[in-house]
């Protein structure tokens, strides 16, 4: 019988253990910062727009996808960009348009970043 309750109890602490981080486990998207996210008044296209630091060694270009959420956390447009290069420690600007209108309040997530090495 203390047994089971000593095999719980370490499965239970290595999932609690597992599901604490301090940081990111995805670099490339710690990179890329939201500093506006907007719908538009109309109804029409959500925007957003940001930067990325490219915290490597070596020049970058970038692709990401952003996903518009209403104030519930349901998805109603998204819009992906690409920034061809970014320099080693550089920064860059970024900006997209939502693939569908949206009506009401956004806010914006980072959804998927891809970095990939550029020549020099």
């Amino acid at each position: 019988m203390r047994l089971l309750p000593l095999t719980l109890t370490a499965a239970l602490g290595a999932s609690i253990l597992t599901g604490c981080g301090s940081g990111s486990s995805d670099p490339e998207a710690d990179d890329v910062k939201v500093t506006t996210c907007a719908a538009d008044p109309a109804g029409g296209k959500p925007k957003a727009e940001g930067s990325i630091a490219n915290s490597t060694t070596k020049p970058s270009g970038y692709t990401l996808r952003v996903r518009f959420l209403d104030p519930a956390g349901n998805e109603v447009s998204q819009g992906n960009t690409g920034v061809g290069r970014v320099d080693a420690g550089g920064t860059a600007v970024w900006r997209l348009e939502g693939t569908l209108s949206a009506k009401g309040a956004v806010t914006c997530k980072v959804d998927q970043v891809t970095r990939t090495a550029v020549g020099q």
